[in-house]
């Protein structure tokens, strides 16, 4: 895939990326930006001109993304508050104590930290979590080793990289790059974003032969993403 440029679309500013598919894809993102993929030999105008008529959908969802980023309540760090973890809330129990640790009792993160401060704490759970995400990411991607053996593709090897508009990417070596932040998403997400990613290392591209495949391998894969968007 080409490196993104920059263009004018009926529906704004867009970001524009070729690829050897065949047909334009068009993606709204959580921020509102428009994300682009179109074939290596379309024409701008013709882009732009494909975007003006899916105006009217990406208009709907600029405002259903605009009205959970209105509602979204930025996160706390003391007793009380609550944070996701694989598709639960839990609640805070915060506690002064040295050493620091968390611990996953019930229905509560357990916290000590030495001082109880919202920066301690958040560090701790942020820490906490990091570790869980290497946890679970690392089991369920070994269970694709048999298939990308089955299929002569590289052994699937988990990285945490945290991505601003994404939860997952992947790279022909066989390394797939997972955003720390997709732990907190139910199980099913997290197989589906493994599942997608993986796909990629048989077909790099968004194209037919791709979407194939995710079908196969995974049937429901466009409720699941679309539950999963409503996390971000």
């Amino acid at each position: 895939m080409s490196d993104s440029a920059q263009i004018a679309t009926p529906a704004g500013p867009a970001v524009l990326r070729r690829s050897e598919r065949t047909t334009l894809a068009i993606s709204v993102l959580p921020d509102g930006t428009l994300d682009l993929v179109a074939p290596l030999d379309a024409t701008e105008t013709d882009i732009a001109k494909k975007v003006g008529k899916r105006l009217r959908w990406i208009v709907r969802q600029r405002t259903t993304f605009a009205d959970m980023n209105r509602n979204r309540v930025p996160p706390r760090y003391e007793s009380g508050a609550t944070h996701r973890y694989l598709g639960r809330q839990y609640r805070l129990k915060v506690r002064n104590a040295d050493p620091s640790g968390v611990r996953l009792v019930g229905g509560y993160f357990q916290i000590a930290t030495k001082a109880g401060s919202p920066q301690e704490v958040e560090v701790a759970l942020n820490a906490w979590l990091r570790g869980k995400a290497v946890e679970q990411f690392t089991t369920r991607l070994a269970q694709w080793e048999p298939w990308c053996a089955a299929r002569k593709l590289p052994v699937p090897k988990v990285r945490l990289l945290r991505m601003p508009k994404r939860w997952g990417s992947s790279h022909r070596d066989g390394r797939i790059y997972l955003n720390p932040e997709l732990v907190k998403a139910p199980s099913i997400c997290i197989d589906y974003v493994i599942a997608h990613e993986v796909c990629h290392l048989k077909h790099p591209q968004h194209d037919r032969a791709f979407f194939k495949l995710l079908d196969q391998t995974v049937p429901n894969w466009r409720a699941t993403k679309a539950r999963l968007e409503q996390l971000q």
